[in-house]
């Protein structure tokens, strides 16, 4: 019986220092082991240890007695064998869980730019520039991602529990004490560095959590969490809008920071791994990050399509309400509001479509096409002098660009395996931390410059760039006999 945790590493070769026991608890952990060894049916028993998860697979095998005596059943091999549970209705509750925090969480990220542009109005008019006006959304995506080197470690040592709650709290708080900020300072620590933490917390439980529940569905899984993101744009990307004309900003943040906690404190209460099913009590040695995955060069390929593809993804978000306002003449609230909604729809759709196309044709090629068509139609963007063609970008733009979050999981899975899923995801979002937190300022200097065109060329090359080196990996795996998934 071995232990798994989420955010460690195990080997074969670590059993025998994985586990730190007392002598009673060590002659519990035998005579359960042999419980299991010598039961004439053959079982998958999925169990909590602590913060960990336990999975032991007796293999009805009468030549193999010797075997299963010498040494227990690894959890390489367990995983490998695709012994994960395939949930019911719990599982459904932490995708649900997973759903929310992602909606609130990740759906303001997508409606950011309808408050980028009454911040443009507000501190513009102070001789603030856009780039220095945009950082606010750039702190907050960037500790988004930034902040998991912490998050990770802390959810190892404490629990997943104490992120939920700690993220839930944070973003909260960072929502509802920025709205009685009057200077851009203190946007940046409160909406920018308080909230980003908090959705750190959020994000990388709500990844990491519920591919322990599911195994051949797992992108399908995912796809349904993550199209939250969409459905929040698309709801609050009218609401917000209509309270803003109606309360105004500051009010409007309070009542968001409300409908946050209200969700998220819903999804840490019912969010859990697999419970414990059997087996003794078992403390464990809580590793932080496994850097040995970096020595794989398939893995390192995916770290750079991470990075670049932060310097693309919020830039359409964030600026497409601009560019209706300044290149067509569309009121940002009302016309952008819907652009940001039509975009976040799509967005929903589109991250399911491509969860369940990932579990069909792969991952990893499903990945690369998505990022591909995101850049092209940047093409449609930057050609576009009407509604319709802004809405037409928005549509193929949305539908396309969540392929990230919705895959992230499965390509980090199939490249270093489930069990080190915990450190590949880290470092996955660590890589995304640059571009996410200097691409606004960077987009808003071109615009400053430039103009818009030299903006979205910008993010379409990034775009196509982090599809192109999935490409890469694809050819990679392919050459390594490894199946590009």
């Amino acid at each position: 019986m071995t232990i798994f945790n989420p955010f460690r590493s195990a080997h074969r070769s670590d059993i025998a220092t994985d586990y730190i026991v007392s002598p009673a608890q060590e002659k519990a952990r035998d005579c359960n082991l042999r419980r299991l060894l010598f039961s004439r049916r053959s079982s998958c028993e999925s169990v909590v240890q602590g913060d960990g998860v336990v999975l032991a697979k007796n293999e009805h095998n009468n030549n193999s007695h010797h075997e299963r005596h010498s040494r227990p059943v690894s959890i390489d091999a367990t995983f490998e064998d695709g012994i994960v549970m395939e949930s019911g209705l719990r599982g459904h509750l932490v995708v649900f869980g997973g759903f929310l925090i992602i909606m609130t969480a990740i759906g303001y990220i997508s409606i950011y730019g309808i408050f980028q542009s009454q911040y443009n109005d507000i501190y513009g008019a102070q001789g603030e520039s856009q780039s220095s006006i945009s950082f606010i959304g750039s702190l907050a995506v960037g500790f988004q991602f930034g902040f998991t080197i912490i998050a990770g470690p802390i959810m190892n040592r404490f629990g997943h529990k104490v992120i939920l709650w700690s993220g839930c709290i944070i973003s909260s708080l960072g929502l509802f004490i920025a709205s009685w900020c009057t200077q851009l300072w203190q946007l940046y620590l409160t909406q920018g560095v308080m909230f980003g933490i908090g959705i750190s917390f959020l994000n990388i439980a709500a990844t990491a959590i519920p591919p322990l529940w599911y195994d051949k569905h797992r992108g399908l899984a995912m796809g349904i969490c993550f199209c939250s993101a969409g459905i929040g744009g698309l709801i609050f990307g009218f609401i917000i809008p209509i309270l803003i004309d109606a309360v105004d900003i500051y009010w409007t943040l309070r009542i968001f920071a409300i409908i946050q906690f209200v969700c998220t404190a819903f999804a840490a209460l019912v969010m859990r791994a697999p419970r414990q099913l059997s087996g003794p009590l078992v403390s464990i040695r809580k590793d932080t990050l496994n850097l040995s995955i970096l020595k794989n060069p398939g893995f390192i390929l995916w770290v750079i399509s991470s990075a670049l593809f932060s310097f693309a993804y919020v830039v359409p978000l964030t600026y497409v309400p601009s560019y209706a306002k300044d290149v067509i003449g569309l009121d940002p609230n009302i016309q952008g509001g819907q652009l940001l909604s039509i975009m976040s729809a799509a967005n929903a759709i589109g991250r399911i479509a491509i969860g369940f196309s990932g579990d069909r044709f792969g991952a990893i090629r499903v990945a690369a096409f998505s990022f591909i068509a995101a850049g092209a139609s940047c093409l449609i963007w930057m050609s576009a002098h009407s509604y319709s063609a802004l809405v037409g970008f928005s549509v193929m733009n949305g539908f396309f660009s969540g392929a990230f979050f919705t895959l992230v999981a499965s390509i980090s899975t199939n490249i270093v395996g489930l069990t080190h899923l915990g450190s590949g995801l880290t470092l996955i979002f660590l890589a995304n931390t640059p571009g996410s937190l200097v691409t606004l300022p960077i987009a808003g200097r071109l615009i400053d410059s430039s103009g818009y065109d030299a903006m979205i060329g910008y993010s379409a090359a990034m775009y196509l760039a982090a599809g192109l080196i999935l490409g890469v990996l694809i050819v990679y795996n392919h050459f390594n006999k490894i199946s590009a998934k």
